[in-house]
């Protein structure tokens, strides 16, 4: 019939299951399946179809600067283009499936928090046997991260000095040269920067505690009178018995924490976070964001 088969040049009719019958292939498709097909559907390809986009390493594409304080393999921003109702060229910027990740280093001795990798550095990393292999035996061509590199010298350099090492710093502590060739003025400058750091979250936290010593006047309430001949019991005011403990106690008191953010730890499933509440990153419970309840879930879950 017409619809299955086809008259051949000596009279016969092929149909299509037959071998020597060459049925286009998918249009959106080029190179190898474009070859083998006659020169009629070949000119009828039309360049504006989409195909799949080539990954930024493959064409040589420079890395991203956002790639350079990350680790993110092979994978990269890449664009793909195409055109729009009316005829006019709209281009796509795609950005790689990344995430944030806690990752310890036995070479630099310390855990290394929220650095965002993306799949490829996760494969390469089980390819490479470790984040310490990957970081220290991937050719910067292929590591493609400024980040990448920094933390390879400071390994370099607590291979050198082993008792660096042990003090267990971040790696960001010595990732300048400057800092490598005094590490000890170097340590002072973080320890003092981390004091000074405590101090001032403990005064921006003074406002949210839920803690405070009443006035002389009414630290004795009214109470019932307890019944004649009971057993009296005395207060324990234990931060009466010298003034240096009464001072610690009122620092103290000025240091603590509203609940939501004494407890609950950012690191912890379902805890607070800045950005994912009501607010959607501006002041709390100022800008009304709505969010559907599977907003960024995939980010937020624990596993």
């Amino acid at each position: 019939s017409s619809l299955d088969g086809r008259a051949g040049g000596d009279g016969t009719t092929q149909f299509i299951g037959d071998p020597q019958v060459t049925m286009p292939k998918n249009l959106s498709l080029f190179g190898a399946y474009l070859q083998n097909l006659s020169k009629k559907l070949q000119r009828g390809w039309k360049k504006r179809q989409i195909t799949r986009t080539v990954p930024p390493k493959a064409y040589g594409a420079v890395p991203s600067a956002s790639s350079q304080m990350a680790l993110w393999g092979d994978d990269d921003i890449n664009y793909r283009t195409k055109t729009i109702w009316d005829g006019r060229w709209k281009r796509h910027r795609k950005g790689p499936l990344r995430f944030k990740k806690d990752i310890h280093s036995d070479a630099l001795n310390t855990t290394i928090y929220n650095l965002r990798v993306t799949s490829s550095a996760l494969y390469g990393m089980d390819d490479a046997g470790g984040f310490d292999n990957y970081i220290l035996r991937t050719p910067p061509q292929e590591l493609r991260s400024a980040t990448g590199e920094k933390m390879r010298e400071v390994m370099y350099f607590y291979m050198k000095n082993p008792e660096v090492r042990a003090w267990g710093l971040p790696w960001k502590v010595f990732l300048r040269k400057r800092n490598r060739k005094d590490p000890a003025f170097a340590r002072y400058v973080h320890e003092a920067n981390k004091e000074a750091s405590g101090k001032a979250l403990a005064k921006q936290h003074a406002k949210f505690s839920p803690y405070y010593l009443p006035a002389q006047g009414f630290m004795h309430p009214a109470r019932q009178e307890f019944m004649e001949g009971s057993v009296q019991p005395e207060l324990n005011l234990w931060w009466r018995n010298s003034p240096a403990l009464t001072a610690a106690f009122r620092r103290r008191l000025g240091e603590a924490k509203s609940f939501e953010q004494a407890h609950p730890d950012h690191r912890e499933p379902s805890s607070f976070r800045y950005g994912e509440t009501m607010g959607g990153g501006g002041r709390n419970n100022r800008m009304i964001h709505k969010r559907e309840k599977t907003h960024r879930y995939r980010h937020l879950r624990p596993y």
